[in-house]
């Protein structure tokens, strides 16, 4: 058994929305050339990087020094309405993950659907933070936008406009599935499914053709967008 690559998800609901970090575990545990996976995640409903940095504890979980990687999600608007907030709180929380011998991925999320011309500030201040980090980038909005380019009937948000519904998710688990692994998750399952208990539970399960174009896009746009190498296996590997 490898020893699993440790992730903590840093971010709000629209990570925690359909259990992405579990989704994540779970395309892994269906590949058979990559770590497993184990996630935790601090992810209070609208939580920005600014209340990360003094509410949460994630500063505290970060300097525990017990996870490989770390995800940082900012509130979903600020990148557009506070560029500058979201730089200095994601540098700031990066200075600590680098120092606990972390490595930190920058989840770039999607426009609401009302406004998808603001896809373009939130992919720009994103790539703009990554870049003075010299950290990746989780092109996971970009997907989105390039999902609903090819299929307009695609639906990826919940009913509210703002949140993912199970095929978005499934997208966003497909991008960091690509971008932490440089590895398509072509033939990976569209059933993804989680033992709890003893009892296996089902994540989702999505059609076959919708699965495989979701993939085929997350591949292309981690292809595209990506920035350094395959994510490290964890110690031991």
């Amino acid at each position: 058994m490898n020893t699993p690559l440790k992730i903590l998800f840093v971010g709000n609901s629209y990570t925690y929305c359909n259990e992405l970090p579990r989704l994540l575990e779970a395309l892994a545990e269906a590949a058979d050339d990559v770590p497993s996976l184990a996630t935790d995640q601090i992810t209070p409903g609208g939580c920005t990087l600014q209340r990360h940095w003094t509410e949460t504890g994630a500063r505290a979980a970060i300097a525990r020094r017990r996870h490989d990687l770390v995800v940082l999600q900012e509130h979903s608007t600020r990148p557009i309405t506070d560029p500058w907030l979201t730089e200095k709180f994601a540098g700031l929380l990066h200075k600590e993950i680098k120092a606990a011998g972390a490595e930190t991925v920058f989840y770039l999320t999607w426009a609401r659907e009302h406004l998808p011309e603001t896809q373009r500030h939130l992919t720009d201040t994103y790539r703009r933070i990554a870049r003075a980090c010299g950290a990746r980038v989780a092109p996971v909005g970009e997907a989105w936008k390039r999902a609903l380019r090819a299929r307009p009937d695609l639906v990826l948000h919940a009913p509210d406009h703002s949140h993912p519904n199970r095929k978005g998710s499934y997208l966003a688990a497909c991008v960091f599935f690509a971008s932490l692994f440089g590895r398509s998750p072509a033939g990976l399952p569209g059933r993804l499914t989680v033992v709890e208990g003893g009892k296996r539970r089902v994540l989702l399960s999505l059609r076959r053709a919708d699965a495989a174009f979701l993939q085929d896009t997350a591949w292309r746009t981690a292809r595209a967008l990506r920035s350094g190498s395959p994510a490290r296996r964890g110690p031991g590997e």
